[in-house]
């Protein structure tokens, strides 16, 4: 609604200052067309506008009264502008203006040289700020490829009611910069020729004093990246003394222009050294922990860490000098370490204790024998062969963890007893001929007992009543068969379920023993 006021009545004059530099105007009357002298407005947004009509300036109707003003443009963000002697005030309050109450005025003249003053004044509230960022779409896309060397098209991003914020992962050569008036954030420029190709997954971040956070990502895909593979030794440690089973000191290496993943297939891990290690990255550095195998021998390592790239690889090294205690290495017999026996006869199991070795290796054993290490015990059996005669020293040797050797030794005593009448020489013969479809042994003993051998049947005739025992061995000097006589008779045994192939017969008498070979086909 129109308002019609006698400035005498609705202007507000500065009577002291007024009186001193101005004559004031009895006539000039004001009439507020639109608006309000006196609003409140939030930071940043828009005041009501306001129209004044100036009447009874005694000026013409297209001459305008005005003589000063506050620069409302510069200092409140507002505008002004005169069409005659009406004037309308409009604009956007400054978001920037601290909140509180601001006055503004107008000055105007009539044609008698006399001077009237309007007053506005402007309560400013601080507007509360929403955080927001968004993707300007008017600008270039957030997920763009281009080729390494070349200028990717500038992405543009509004914000609203943010305090900070920041751009990551962008491929080098690429800027981000921020413009607080247009509240923009713009990402633009060229890659550098010399980057890697592949998927640049960046990320613009914006917070508020709140703390609260939004963001939005894309992806630059670059190609034709010229970039070049670099791997080099940053631990001031390049060479280190470890004691085998401890831990090495962590070797950091610097890389540069290697895509990393969770597996880190771009790094290969070779060298010398033995153990369990880990690698980790951060940032651009690789670093190699872990601990050396406690069974390494003294000596210099290496660690080897190839790094591979677009366009080439490139290797790095470093030294680990490996010590050792010196740890005893022991060898002893615990079981049989001498016994007594005949030709073709099974040895007693022999028990060997090793201390801090490995490796047992046995020798001069006089026949077919086994090995068989359990924990820290070797045990050794086996089969005298025919021809043993005297006394053998059998040893068993171990390597020890300093790549030193020990031993020790048992006694194996081979006696031939005599006998009435010589059946080895027949008995190996006809052993020897196993291997024929028909297999025949006889021997007659001392006390007069026979034994024969065919077909895979073994028949021992006793003439007389005595203790004879007759065992079958295989080649292993395991036990697999064993009967026993007392009465004068004939017996023969069906030694066709036994697995086909060479066994030894031990007959055995009160005054004599012999043995021969069999064929079990």
């Amino acid at each position: 609604m129109k308002k019609l006021v006698s400035l005498a009545i609705v202007l507000f004059f500065a009577a002291t200052a007024f009186a001193e530099e101005y004559v004031a105007s009895q006539k000039i009357t004001q009439q507020v067309l639109s608006g309000e002298l006196s609003q409140t407005v939030y930071a940043g947004d828009e005041i009501k506008p306001v129209t004044i009509l100036y009447e009874n300036t005694g000026l013409d109707e297209n001459v305008v009264p005005e003589y000063s003003s506050t620069n409302f443009l510069e200092n409140l963000g507002l505008s002004k502008r005169w069409v005659g002697s009406r004037c309308e005030i409009a604009g956007e309050m400054r978001d920037d203006i601290p909140a509180g109450t601001y006055n503004a005025f107008i000055v105007v003249r009539d044609n008698e040289g006399k001077f009237a003053k309007t007053e506005f004044e402007f309560t400013v509230l601080e507007k509360e700020k929403t955080l927001s960022l968004k993707w300007n779409e008017s600008s270039g896309d957030v997920n763009q490829e281009v080729t390494a060397g070349k200028s990717i098209t500038p992405i543009v991003f509004d914000y609203e009611g943010i305090t900070s914020y920041s751009v990551s992962e962008l491929p080098p050569g690429l800027t981000k910069t921020l413009d607080s008036k247009k509240q923009k954030i713009m990402i633009a420029g060229s890659v550098n020729s010399d980057v890697m190709s592949g998927d640049y997954e960046y990320k613009v971040t914006v917070k508020n004093e709140k703390d609260d956070e939004k963001s939005v990502s894309g992806t630059i895909v670059v190609v034709g990246g010229q970039a070049r593979t670099s791997i080099k030794l940053f631990s001031d440690n390049t060479s280190q003394e470890v004691l085998a089973g401890n831990e090495i000191e962590p070797v950091v290496f610097e890389f540069a222009n290697v895509r990393v993943d969770e597996s880190l297939s771009s790094f290969k891990f070779e060298g010398s050294l033995k153990g369990s290690f880990a690698y980790s990255v951060e940032g651009n550095k690789l670093t190699c922990s872990g601990t050396v195998d406690e069974n390494s021998k003294g000596g210099l390592y290496t660690i080897r860490i190839i790094a591979i790239g677009e366009n080439n690889n490139d290797t790095a090294f470093a030294n680990v000098e490996v010590t050792r205690e010196f740890v005893e290495t022991k060898v002893t017999v615990v079981q049989n370490k001498s016994q007594t026996l005949s030709p073709g006869d099974s040895i007693k199991p022999i028990v060997f204790k090793i201390e801090n070795g490995s490796n047992p290796q046995l020798t001069n054993f006089p026949g077919s024998y086994g090995l068989k290490k359990d924990g820290n015990t070797v045990t050794i059996t086996g089969l005298v062969e025919e021809s043993a005669k005297g006394p053998y020293e059998i040893e068993l040797t171990v390597t020890g963890a300093n790549n030193n050797a020990a031993s020790a030794k048992a006694t194996i005593n081979v006696v031939i007893e005599s006998s009435s009448s010589s059946i080895a020489s027949s008995s190996s013969s006809e052993a020897s001929s196993s291997s024929e479809q028909t297999t025949e042994i006889a021997a007659v003993a001392m006390n007069g007992v026979k034994f024969g051998y065919a077909n895979n049947v073994l028949t021992v005739a006793m003439p007389n009543s005595a203790m004879l025992r007759v065992q079958v061995f295989d080649m292993m000097g395991h036990l697999v068969e064993s009967f026993a006589e007392t009465e004068a008779s004939s017996k023969s045994f069906n030694l066709a379920h036994l697995t086909k192939g060479n066994y030894v017969v031990r007959i055995e008498s009160a005054r004599s023993v012999r043995t021969a070979r069999i064929l079990v086909k």
